[in-house]
C-alpha cells in the first residue's frame, strides 16, 4: 500500500500536536492544583464545585455578619453592666444619705455626687458602636435615643424595633435594643402597686412597698384601683393620758370605706373601723369580727413612726417610671431634706422610694442583659455550624477540584516520554521524502 508523503507529514504532525496539548494541559493543571480547568473537562463536577462555591461564600458572608453582630450585642452588654454598677452606686448613695447624722450640708455633697452618676447615665445610654450607631434606639440607629429637656427628664427618639442580621438562612437575629425598654419602662413601686406619703402628712408615718399575696384577687379589685390608707388619733377611752392610732382603708374612686362600707368623710372625732399597731400588717381584705361582706383585695403593707391625724398613703397600680426621674426625685429629696420629725419621715418616705425604684430599674436593665446574652449565645452556636458548614464545603470542594498531584506527576512524565518518542520519529519521518535523493 502507497502512503503519501503529505498523509506521513499530516498524522505526524497531529499526534505531535495532541502530545504537545495534553503536555500543556497537565502543565497547567500542575501549575494550578487543579483537575478541571475549564467546565469542558467535566460538566457535572463543575456545576457542582459553581454550587458548593456559592454557597460557601454566602456562609462565609454568615460568618462575617455573625461576628459583626457579636460585636455590636458584646458592646450593649458591657454598657448595660456599667448602668448597673451606676445604679448599684447610686443606691448605696441613697442608703448612705439616709443617715441621721447628716445635715443638709452633707446631703447636698451627696446630690453633688449624684448629678455627676446622672450625667455618667446620660452618656451611656447614647453610646455608639464607634460607627455612628447607637445602641439603644431601636431601629434608628442613627438617631440620638435620649435628649434632655430638664434635669430628670429625657425624650426618648428611638423607636421600639430592633435592626436585624442575618446570621444563617433561616436566622435574623436582632441586636439592637429599645432604650424605652430598658431605661424608661419600669414598673415602680412592688411591680404590681405602689404605695405613697401624702405631701400633707405631719406625722412621722414611713409606709413599705407592700406585697402581693394574691395576684388574681388584686387582678379582680375594682377598677381603677385607687385606694388609700387614712389614720385617726383619738384620745384612749381607758388612758386619757394615752392616744389611740386608728385607720381606713378607702376606695378614693367611690369615697367609701372597704372595711364597713361607709361613705368618706366620716362625721369628726369618729375613730376608724382598725387599730393601728406599728409595723403591722394592713390587709386589703376582711378580717375577723368584721361585719362586711367578704372581700380580699390579695395586697398588704405596713406603717412604720407614728402616724397623725389625717395622715394618709395611696395604693395604686405601679406604673412606669423612667430611670432619669428617679435619678432627679432623689436629687430634689437630697435638696429638700425638710427639719424636724415630719420632715425627717418625708425624707425617708422619699428615700424609700427612689430605692425602691432603683432596685427595679436594675432588675429591669438585668432582664435585658439576660435576652441580650441568650441571643450572643444563639450567634455563638449559629456561627459553630456556619464554620461547619463551610469547612465541609472546602472538603467537598477539595474532592472535586484538587489535583492528585502524584499521579499528575507521573502522567506528566510519561507524556513527556512519549512527546519525545514522537518528535524523533517525526524527525525520521522527514528524511523519507524523494526530493533528498534529487
Amino acid at each position: 500500500m502507497r502512503i503519501a508523503t503529505t498523509t506521513l507529514f499530516n498524522i505526524g504532525s497531529g499526534n505531535l500536536q495532541r502530545h504537545i496539548a495534553d503536555q500543556a494541559k497537565l502543565q497547567n493543571q500542575l501549575s494550578t492544583g487543579r483537575k478541571i480547568l475549564t467546565p469542558a473537562d467535566d460538566p457535572i463536577a463543575s456545576a457542582r464545585i459553581l454550587d458548593i462555591t456559592q454557597a460557601k461564600s454566602i456562609q462565609e458572608q454568615y460568618s462575617t455578619n455573625s461576628t459583626a453582630a457579636d460585636s455590636f450585642m458584646r458592646l450593649s452588654d458591657s454598657t448595660l453592666d456599667q448602668v448597673m454598677n451606676l445604679i448599684q452606686n447610686v443606691q448605696e448613695l441613697a442608703v448612705s444619705a439616709g443617715n441621721p447624722a447628716l445635715g443638709p450640708a452633707e446631703k447636698k455633697m451627696k446630690d453633688a455626687e449624684l448629678q455627676g452618676r446622672y450625667q455618667e447615665l446620660l452618656g451611656l445610654v447614647n453610646t455608639t458602636d464607634g460607627q455612628g450607631n447607637y445602641l439603644f434606639s431601636g431601629y434608628k440607629g442613627d438617631v440620638r435615643p435620649f435628649t434632655e429637656t430638664t434635669f430628670g427628664q429625657v425624650v426618648y427618639n428611638g423607636d421600639d424595633g430592633q435592626r436585624l442580621v442575618q446570621i444563617s438562612d433561616g436566622r435574623q437575629i436582632p441586636i439592637s435594643e429599645s432604650g424605652a425598654d430598658a431605661f424608661q419602662r419600669i414598673k415602680n413601686g412592688n411591680g404590681t402597686f405602689v404605695t405613697a406619703y401624702t405631701a400633707t402628712n405631719t406625722g412621722t408615718g414611713i409606709v413599705s412597698p407592700g406585697e402581693v399575696l394574691n395576684s388574681t384577687a388584686w387582678a379582680n379589685a375594682p377598677a381603677p384601683r385607687d385606694f388609700k390608707v387614712a389614720f385617726q388619733v383619738l384620745p384612749d377611752p381607758l388612758d386619757p393620758n394615752k392616744t389611740v392610732t386608728t385607720y381606713d382603708l378607702i376606695n378614693n374612686t367611690t369615697n367609701t370605706s372597704l372595711i364597713d362600707g361607709a361613705t368618706i368623710p366620716r362625721a369628726a372625732g369618729t375613730a376608724f373601723p382598725r387599730t393601728y399597731t406599728e409595723g403591722g400588717d394592713i390587709i386589703f381584705a376582711k378580717q375577723t369580727g368584721e361585719t362586711a361582706a367578704a372581700w380580699d383585695f390579695g395586697v398588704k403593707l405596713s406603717v412604720k413612726g407614728a402616724p397623725a391625724v389625717g395622715d394618709q398613703f395611696t395604693v395604686k397600680p405601679s406604673s412606669n417610671v423612667d430611670l432619669f426621674a428617679t435619678l432627679g426625685a432623689l436629687s430634689s429629696a437630697l435638696n429638700n431634706p425638710g427639719s424636724g420629725s415630719t420632715g425627717g419621715a418625708a425624707f425617708q418616705n422619699q428615700l424609700n422610694t427612689a430605692l425602691s425604684d432603683l432596685s427595679n430599674a436594675l432588675g429591669n436593665v438585668l432582664t435585658v442583659r439576660s435576652y441580650l446574652g441568650a441571643r450572643m449565645k444563639e450567634t455563638e452556636s449559629v456561627n459553630d455550624t456556619t464554620e461547619d458548614l463551610k469547612l465541609q464545603h472546602a472538603k467537598t470542594l477539595s474532592g472535586l477540584q484538587d489535583l492528585d498531584y502524584a499521579s499528575a506527576i507521573s502522567e506528566f512524565a510519561q507524556n513527556q516520554m512519549v512527546l519525545d518518542a514522537a518528535r524523533k520519529s517525526f524527525a525520521q519521518v522527514q528524511e523519507l521524502s524523494l526530493f533528498k535523493y534529487i
